[in-house]
């Protein structure tokens, strides 16, 4: 008798359909999102979003004082912050989940989530702009310490990043490095933490030959279909060149302020006016 249970035990068990897990909760999923099939209906409908925000500057989606203040607004190298979600208790675990506890699985969640908030933020720029053709140029992000690149074996941001450049059609070029490795920075002041980054990136070696080869047109370019419908040419010497600078959060500003210093410096020296947006999965 215990023969046949076993045995009709493990036929049921084929057949039955597999039983997926809830990346966010855990929980079984009776019935997937149709957004984000590894999520389930709860934690899909959790997700706090930043669909219209508050603050035009850094994206924040309640009210933000730091943009008004003096020391920041007249020295800020990039245009805004767009940003994919409010970093509330449940998306810093998913965070920590994935950034501090090596859950990569979590990634393609991620990355769709980030492709989703770019196609806001350039919808937004076409509407603002009046110019239907407005497009990001260049992808790129904010780097890690090879210190921290060797802890977590990745890096979070290039990861976000590539997701981002592939939807768009556009290349992700690793432009960045860093120059010293920094503090924790989520124990420090809002003062402390700008102090801290100035002068934490610099170009890499081959920044300059890796954004020339761009400009130029470079092999392996990806350019979406819908581009060539323009007559704006595909980096026109005459055109602002349009960087996304990507991240995985937002908190001062002070990582992007720094990185976006950066880029601006480097594409002047190719004699290229430029404008840098920011694209960060949370916003805190």
């Amino acid at each position: 008798m215990s023969s046949s249970k076993s045995i009709a035990s493990r036929l049921l068990a084929l057949l039955a359909p597999p039983v997926s897990l809830c990346m966010g909760c855990g929980s079984p999923i009776r019935q997937p999102a149709a957004v984000f099939p590894e999520l389930c209906l709860a934690c899909a409908a959790a997700i706090p979003w930043i669909a219209s925000p508050r603050c035009p500057l850094c994206g924040r989606g309640i009210g933000c004082p730091d943009c008004t203040r003096g020391d920041w607004a007249e020295h800020r190298s990039f245009i805004l912050n767009r940003s994919a979600v409010a970093y509330n208790d449940r998306m810093r675990e998913w965070l920590g989940q994935y950034k501090y506890r090596g859950r990569e699985s979590l990634a393609p969640l991620f990355g769709r989530m980030m492709v989703r908030a770019y196609k806001r933020l350039e919808e937004e720029q076409r509407q603002i702009q009046r110019n239907r053709s407005w497009r990001i140029d260049l992808v790129t992000c904010v780097p890690v310490s090879p210190s921290r690149l060797l802890e977590r074996g990745f890096n979070q941001a290039e990861v976000l990043a590539k997701a981002v450049a592939s939807d768009a059609g556009v290349k992700f070029v690793p432009l960045l490095e860093r120059s010293r490795d920094t503090e924790k920075q989520s124990l420090k002041s809002r003062s402390e933490r700008l102090q801290d980054m100035k002068k934490a990136f610099v170009p890499r070696a081959d920044a300059a030959d890796l954004l020339r080869h761009e400009l130029a047109g470079g092999s392996g370019s990806r350019r979406r279909r819908d581009y060539f419908s323009t007559t704006e040419p595909v980096l026109d010497p005459q055109r602002i060149l349009r960087f996304l600078l990507v991240d995985d959060i937002y908190t001062t500003g002070s990582t992007i302020g720094a990185c976006s210093s950066q880029l601006e410096s480097l594409a002047s020296a190719l004699g290229r006016q430029s404008e840098i947006y920011s694209l960060t999965w949370a916003r805190s």
